[in-house]
């Protein structure tokens, strides 16, 4: 009689082995890699993130200084302050692509502390220079 488990369908797949290590297709390493990816790059930008609110309270004080002082004696008026409410829209769009940057820089590898600095340094002047020329051309007397 022949003996079962010496044959060549025994080891070729006719009956698997228990104790063997599984075997993974290219698809279940993708789907582990792209979730690690995922897990990570969530994990960067939720601290990103965080980091960049602390900020934001910088950001509304620097700027709403700006508008009283460029706005001044103006600010009652309703077209100025519907200018100012959407002003401030932009500017927190604008804000937003700070931590979008830093996020993606940060999960590309780059590990440098100015980083963060300089975007958000660069980004106040831009909205400071924008907020200054839209309510500059409010504030001017029209020549007619």
């Amino acid at each position: 009689m022949d003996d079962v488990f010496a044959t060549d369908a025994f080891y070729n797949g006719g009956m698997q082995n228990p104790y063997t290590a599984p075997v993974t297709t290219s698809n279940d390493d993708d789907l582990a890699r792209s979730t690690h990816v995922a897990s990570s790059l969530l994990e960067i930008a939720r601290r990103t993130f965080l980091a960049w609110e602390k900020l934001r309270l910088v950001f509304i004080a620097i700027l709403g200084l700006l508008v009283i002082v460029v706005a001044g004696p103006n600010l009652r008026q309703a077209k100025t302050l519907l200018l100012i409410i959407e002003g401030a829209v932009v500017a927190n769009v604008c804000y937003f692509a700070g931590p979008i940057v830093e996020s993606y820089a940060r999960w590309l590898g780059y590990q440098g502390k100015w980083l963060r600095r300089v975007l958000f340094t660069l980004g106040t002047i831009l909205v400071m220079l924008l907020a200054i020329a839209s309510l500059t051309g409010l504030l001017l007397p029209n020549p007619g």
